[in-house]
């Protein structure tokens, strides 16, 4: 048995007895769409494969790519990100990541991306059987090597999960920071550092991530996360953002929160529309201003950045957080 979490059954051909035979028997299968191939002479049954979901699939293309290594590979990037159970802010890819050492000569092709970086051994863990590189040296590589935005929501999540209780600061930037220093030297350092600093264990999802990255790259003054409000009738919730000297409120609004049945919390989807209506009538009443977004505006900045401006919160590209823009 080979899985994540579920009992999925994978066959690799090089186990099989003959060889050829089964090998051309599999490939058939997976030409005809009863079986998929995750891997160089890997394969699982169609209906199985079906019933896995994104990451479960991402796991089990990592173990058929361990299981036919002479020595256990160290994956990393998103790889890792997968492993830990991270979110993807992104695409996602069906690329490998590992980690090969700066001087092993380590060959990328297909989809095997060879990293040719450091990683001290305080920084691999196991994970589900398999080798990879620690939460906290994923986000290190993963902001040095590509986008804020990703690097920013995987580094939330990583401080989210380290939060003692709601309220309180984050404890884990001392680890990132840790990871950043092992690290070095690395291309792209002074983006991992520029992550570690954005980041906010506050932040409950990608989208929120991602929308930070957005006003602080177009100069607006740093937001309050998770306020909360009440009003005469008791407690309101929690605001994704607040700006108190402009009286206005951010929602990053995903279709999560209506599709997602634990997030639903019993609610039919209209249900948590209507409710979400007398929560935002509610702030109003209270004179703040609310403005919502969804993953197309944060994507695109533009929308984001011009309804918050509308709403009376200033942007200026050349004004930059003190204690996360660099020199």
């Amino acid at each position: 048995m080979d899985s994540p979490s579920a009992p999925v059954r994978m066959v690799l051909a090089r186990d099989l007895v003959d060889r050829a035979e089964t090998r051309q028997q599999h490939a058939r299968a997976a030409r005809r769409g009863r079986e998929v191939r995750i891997g160089r002479g890997a394969y699982v049954d169609r209906d199985a494969w079906d019933e896995l979901s994104p990451v479960e699939r991402d796991v089990l293309r990592l173990r058929a790519y361990a299981r036919t290594r002479a020595v256990p590979p160290v994956f990393s990037h998103w790889s890792a990100v997968a492993l830990h159970g991270l979110p993807f802010a992104g695409e996602r890819g069906e690329e490998i990541h590992i980690a090969v050492g700066p001087t092993a000569g380590g060959r990328s092709g297909g989809r095997i991306r060879a990293h040719s970086v450091h990683v001290p051994p305080e920084d691999i863990v196991e994970v589900a059987g398999l080798q990879c590189t620690s939460r906290e040296r994923t986000v290190i590589d993963i902001a040095a090597g590509g986008r804020l935005p990703d690097a920013v929501a995987v580094a939330d999540a990583v401080l989210r999960d380290r939060r003692r209780g709601p309220g309180e600061a984050d404890d884990g930037r001392e680890a990132l920071l840790g990871a950043w220093l092992r690290a070095q030297p690395q291309r792209g350092h002074r983006r991992s550092l520029e992550a570690v600093a954005l980041a906010d264990g506050r932040a409950e999802s990608p989208l929120e991530s991602l929308s930070r990255v957005v006003m602080y790259r177009s100069g607006m003054p740093r937001p309050e996360l998770q306020r909360p409000f009440s009003d005469g009738r008791g407690r309101i919730g929690f605001a994704d953002f607040a700006w108190p000297d402009h009286r206005v409120i951010g929602e990053a609004d995903g279709a999560i929160k209506y599709l997602d049945a634990e997030l639903r919390a019993g609610r039919s989807a209209e249900q948590v529309v209507v409710d979400e209506k007398v929560r935002e009538d509610r702030l109003r009443a209270l004179g703040w201003r609310v403005v919502r977004w969804t993953w197309a505006d944060a994507r695109q900045e533009t929308p984001l950045v011009a309804a918050l401006t509308a709403a009376g919160v200033p942007a200026d590209p050349t004004h930059r957080w003190a204690d996360c823009a660099l020199p």
